[in-house]
């Protein structure tokens, strides 16, 4: 259920505006079904909410294009220029680590600068460094290279940090009654976004060399951030709202929780992007070929996001898809390689069935985590407005990043000492302790919730004999 997410009843016949709706847009007329013998009302999307969807959606599959674009061909060019696994492991792995360290302070920011602002300035700082990560063939090799690298990465971090943490800011706040649906669309955006980075970075690759995916893709986002300056709707910040409390929002269990779940599901990302291309030369592939592959998890993550979203709108099972979603992950690790304790060699068709599982349970985690988190923050009292939704929206962007830094940082690092195989066998024990402390916390919350109701029983049979 999501009602706990609608900060106003509305009766039969009225009408719910849209947060931060201006004049200009109509109100959104609720749909009165049937269910279980008792009505139930789901707002209808109204023009206003259709646009902002159709613009989040564009800016977020072109920045997923950057972010997923030199995957399947950086790690040989930085080879070229002197680098080694675990040096061009930190250059995926720091532009992860900026949006670790920023994205708290920006969803604090969130009450004084607008969501629309941010998420424009984002997308054009993503753009421009782009660009400039496309001519860095064109720097000496070694240190100079890295070094540069690892300049244009860091600021394309901010960037990305402003984008994210803004866009699933709006998106709580326009789409109250439906979050995991409209997250999972967006999720889907961002996934089809990672299919064609690597995808169109492999075809331009081999086109003209290493510098015009990156100038393509750049070129494509500037143009995205002039055309949301003229299109994106604003969101309306509730008036006289204050920053929102950090540490009281960190400090329980539940979002701890998914705070750990969506970081180490980006572990196992940001591995894959530094270490999976690599572990596929030994097949000869072309770039084109290896782009391909590289789309297959991210594709299939997009494809069942939404449906992910769907199931999680419509009960209060968040945790449970969690844990299901990490026992998916656990099971992709165990053949992607394969781990050693498995007596067959790396073929080359169950690595491509090891990424469609990996991406399915990828959407099962990141999608339960954030609607997960939102719904416990709102119960425990936190209001429903964008200072509360800049705080989860942070809280994603954050654990996604720290994850997104720590896989591809420790992959290139294990690839380099142990071997591919050896290291998903770390991930495999990794996520093993996750599926353990979920299923613990799930038992325990159980217990809790079903004390509490016998307590509410107990008094009620106490009031009625008095």
């Amino acid at each position: 259920m999501t009602s706990s997410l609608v900060p106003r009843c509305y009766s039969v016949g009225q009408t719910m505006p849209a947060i931060g709706a201006s004049s200009e847009y109509e109100e959104t007329p609720l749909l009165i079904a049937i269910k279980d013998g008792k009505e139930t009302s789901k707002p209808k999307r109204n023009r206003r909410q259709w646009l902002v969807l159709i613009m989040l959606a564009f800016g977020n599959f072109c920045v997923a294009s950057c972010v997923s674009l030199q995957a399947p061909f950086f790690p040989k060019e930085a080879e070229i220029k002197g680098a080694t696994p675990t040096q061009y492991g930190f250059v995926f792995g720091v532009f992860q680590l900026t949006v670790f360290i920023v994205s708290p302070i920006y969803g604090k920011l969130m009450a004084l600068i607008t969501p629309k602002f941010m998420l424009n300035s984002g997308i054009l700082i993503v753009g421009v460094t782009s660009i400039l990560f496309g001519i860095l063939d064109r720097s000496p090799s070694g240190t100079p290279f890295i070094a540069l690298a690892f300049a244009v990465r860091i600021v394309e971090g901010l960037g990305s940090a402003a984008f994210t943490t803004s866009s699933f800011t709006i998106i709580a706040a326009e789409f109250p009654g439906n979050v995991a649906t409209t997250f999972g669309t967006l999720e889907t955006a961002y996934g089809f976004g990672l299919i064609a980075g690597p995808t169109l970075g492999g075809a331009l690759y081999e086109v003209d060399g290493y510098y015009l995916p990156f100038i393509t893709v750049g070129a494509i986002l500037i143009v995205c951030a002039v055309i949301t300056v003229f299109l994106l709707p604003d969101s309306v910040l509730n008036e006289n709202m204050e920053s929102g409390d950090l540490l009281k929002f960190w400090l329980y269990p539940g979002t701890i929780l998914d705070g750990l779940s969506i970081m180490i599901t980006t572990i196992t990302i940001g591995y894959n992007l530094a270490t999976l291309e690599p572990h596929l030369r030994q097949f000869n592939l072309s770039p084109f070929i290896l782009g391909t592959i590289f789309v297959v998890g991210g594709g299939f993550y997009a494809i069942t996001a939404p449906g992910w979203g769907l199931l999680v709108d419509r009960s209060d099972i968040t945790k449970l898809v969690g844990v299901s979603g990490c026992a998916i992950i656990s099971v992709a690790f165990i053949f992607i390689g394969p781990v050693p304790f498995m007596p067959f060699d790396t073929k080359l068709w169950i690595v491509i069935v090891s990424l469609l599982l990996h991406g399915f349970g990828i959407g099962a985690v990141l999608v339960s985590a954030f609607v997960g988190a939102l719904r416990d923050t709102i119960k425990r009292g936190f209001p429903d407005d964008l200072t509360t939704h800049g705080l989860v929206s942070s809280l994603f962007a954050s654990s996604a990043s720290l994850g997104s830094f720590i896989g591809p940082s420790v992959g290139g690092y294990l690839l380099e000492k142990i071997g591919y195989r050896n290291g998903t066998s770390v991930l495999l024990i990794i996520e093993a302790i996750l599926v353990c402390i979920l299923v613990i916390y799930l038992v325990w919350d159980y217990r809790m919730k079903k004390k509490e109701h016998g307590y509410e029983r107990k008094s009620d049979q106490q009031y009625l004999t008095k």
